[in-house]
Parts: C-alpha cells; sequence; structure tokens
C-alpha cells in the first residue's frame, strides 16, 4: 500500500512527461502488484463461496473479470516486470529518453 500510495502523491506533483521520464517503474510496479493482489482476493472470495462465488449471483466473479482484464490491457506482467527490470539495470529511466 505504501508503494502504491507514495507514487500516487509522486504522481500529483508532476506533468504526464515527467511522470513516464522519472517514475514509470513504480508505476509499473504498483500495476503489476494492484492488479495481481485484487485478482487473488477475488480467486479466493470466489473458492471460499464455492459454487455460488462462481456465479453472478455474487459480485466476486464480476470483479475477477474486470480486474482481469486490466493485467492484460495495460501491458502483461511480463512487460511491466521487463520496464522495472530495465529500469533497475539502466536500460530505461531519466538519462535513456
Amino acid at each position: 500500500r505504501l508503494l502504491i500510495r507514495k507514487t500516487a502523491w509522486q504522481m500529483d506533483g508532476m506533468e504526464h512527461k515527467e511522470i513516464e521520464r522519472t517514475i514509470s517503474d513504480k508505476v509499473s510496479m504498483c500495476n503489476y502488484w494492484a492488479n495481481r493482489l485484487v485478482c487473488e482476493a477475488a480467486d479466493r472470495a470466489m473458492q471460499v463461496h464455492g459454487g455460488i462465488g462462481y456465479s453472478r449471483h455474487k459480485p466476486f466473479e464480476h470483479i475477477y473479470r474486470h480486474h482481469r482484464r486490466y493485467r492484460i490491457t495495460e501491458g502483461s506482467e511480463e512487460i511491466q516486470m521487463r520496464k522495472v527490470a530495465g529500469h533497475l539495470f539502466g536500460y530505461m529511466g531519466p538519462n535513456k529518453f
């Protein structure tokens, strides 16, 4: 949570191009973890509720479908990890644009 809060706080004070240049690695980390955690929580809720948890009578399947889509459309998990690795190993970052 702290990573997400700190990144959001930093983004509030920056222009879009500055975000891309300075903290896009943190944005990728937040995207990766938040989407993964919400899907794991929804999956666990569906498991706990059994067959009815998978049906449309409970909100869990909608939450899972909705957030699973973001794991794909905002860049797959592999792409997010590559962006973070690029920043960590110096292939991307402020001096590379």
